[in-house]
Parts: structure tokens; sequence; C-alpha cells
């Protein structure tokens, strides 16, 4: 019995010692942790007001929402890494060697990862030289729309049918790119052919007719109507005609082609169908006949 009480005597003082390093420990760490706090929250204050001056600073500049963001999201990351490497400094851990880790993983994560990085570095240049902007209507990939959204791995296109196209940004930077508002005002061109009976001053009247006194057109530099090719079947007029704005390019395109067709429907001006047209100078007829007597013989 009395060995018993001394046993469990000794295990209390064990565990009195054992609580008493404890606490000793978390007395000395609570600094440490308490530093390691306010590191965390003096770096989320920089980040806001670093977020909110740069923020600012660059929609006075005129940069896309796109780019704004990105920037932000490197500012957040940038403090958000120093405070976690403080922070780690201050609680001990040996971050030199954590970073060689991380680096080596990152290699290794670069290598199967390389299609992925090329889009990510494809959208910081786009961002960056601004070929198009949110909002813009393009033709990228042989696709038309509005540009929808701009990130570093990809283009997101609004098609006239309502449809979304997600292109990657390495296709974008490796192909053509054609920006339909990039510019305030553009010109339109609208192509007709016209028979050979016509004559080509009356047909250019016509469609001079049709744009004049319209609104939606510049008068300077003035519309204009020429002769694109001598073609096979037609001769080929062009309308040129500039609009006052970009964005209306569909819609007036369209209006365009069916106002031509009616006006030069109206002044009895013919728009051939493709044909050809054989010509026969002379005909041997002794020939002919032996050919016609030829065939009813055999039959």
């Amino acid at each position: 019995m009395i060995e018993t009480i001394k046993q469990s005597i000794k295990e209390l003082q064990f565990l009195q010692t054992v609580a008493g390093d404890l606490v000793a420990q978390v007395i000395l760490f609570l600094p440490k942790l308490i530093a390691s706090f306010v590191v965390l929250v003096l770096f989320w204050v920089i980040y806001r007001i670093l977020k909110f001056v740069s923020t600012r600073w660059l929609k006075r500049s005129d940069i896309s929402d796109s780019l704004i963001n990105l920037i932000t999201k490197i500012i957040k990351f940038s403090c958000l890494s120093l405070a976690l490497v403080l922070v780690a400094d201050q609680l001990g851990i040996k971050i030199i060697a954590l970073i060689s880790t991380l680096g080596v993983a990152g290699i290794a994560l670069g290598l199967a990862a390389q299609q992925t990085l090329a889009n990510f570095i494809s959208g910081i240049i786009i961002l960056v030289s601004k070929p198009f902007k949110e909002k813009d209507y393009v033709e990228l990939e042989g696709e038309f729309g509005m540009v929808k959204q701009i990130t570093l791995r990809s283009t997101t296109l609004m098609t006239l049918d309502n449809l979304l196209v997600d292109i990657p940004n390495q296709k974008i930077i490796e192909s053509k790119i054609i920006n339909h508002t990039h510019t305030k005002t553009i010109r339109l061109r609208i192509a007709v052919g016209i028979a050979y009976k016509e004559h080509i001053p009356d047909a250019q009247q016509v469609l001079l007719d049709v744009v004049k006194d319209d609104t939606r057109f510049l008068p300077k530099p003035a519309p204009e109507v020429v002769v694109t090719k001598i073609a096979d079947s037609s001769i080929n007029l062009e309308l040129l005609v500039w609009i006052k704005d970009s964005r209306q390019e569909v819609p007036i395109t369209y209006d365009l082609r069916k106002k031509v067709k009616m006006a030069l429907d109206g002044a009895h001006i013919e728009i051939p169908f493709p044909h050809r047209q054989l010509f026969i100078d002379k005909i041997n007829t002794d020939s002919l006949k032996e050919l016609v007597h030829g065939n009813t013989k055999q039959r």
C-alpha cells in the first residue's frame, strides 16, 4: 500500500514537472507568437494600402481591369510571401531549407506544366501590350465576337450567336489578331457585281445615293464606289464608307447589303449570276453529216 502511494506521488511530481515545463515553453513561445501575429496584421495593412493606391493610379492611367487585377494579385502574393517568411523566422522554422525544397519541386512542376506556363506568359504579354481589351470586338483563331474576359490562361469571347468561346493565350499570341473596335471609326467595304451591259457611272451613283444623308456615316472622308475587278461574269464594285461608331459594324453591314440590292433592283441594274458564253464562229457541215450518217449505219 505504501509503495503504491509512493508511486502515485512520483507520477504526480512528474506530471507537475511536465506541466511546469510546458507552461514555461508556452510563456517563452508566447512573445514569438504575438510577434508573428503582429507581422501578419502589419503586412495585411500594407497590402490594403498598396492595393488602394495602385488601383487608383492604374485606373487613372487607362489600364484595363484585367491588368489591374493581375497587378493587385502580384502585390497580394508578394506581401503574403514576405510575411510568411518573417513569421517562419520568428517561429524558428528553417525557411531556407524549405525554400530550397520548394524550388526543386517548382522546377519539376514547371517541366510537367509547360503548356500552362506558356499560356500564363502569353496572358501577361496580352495584358501588357494590349492588342485588345475587354468589350472589344475582335477576330481570334477564326472566331469573331466581343472580348468577355482576359485571364492569365485564356481569353473568352462572346460570339454574335451568344456562344462563349475560350481560346488559350498561347494560340492568340502565335496567330493574327484583328481588332474591329480599336479605333472609333472604321471603313466598311460592301462588294457587289453588275452586268457588263450596265453603265458603271450610273451604278456608282445608285450606290452613293444609298448612303447619302445617312447620319451613321462620316461626310469626310466621303463615301466612294470603286471598280475592284473585271471578273468573268461581272464588273465588281465596292462601296467604301466610313462609319462613326465601329461597334455598329455588323448591323450596319447587314443593313447596307440589303439596301444596295434593293437600290440596284429599283434602278433596273442587273446583278448577274456567274455564267459562261460559248461562241461558235464556223461549223463544218460536211464533217457533221459524216458523223450523223456513221452513227445511223452503226445502229
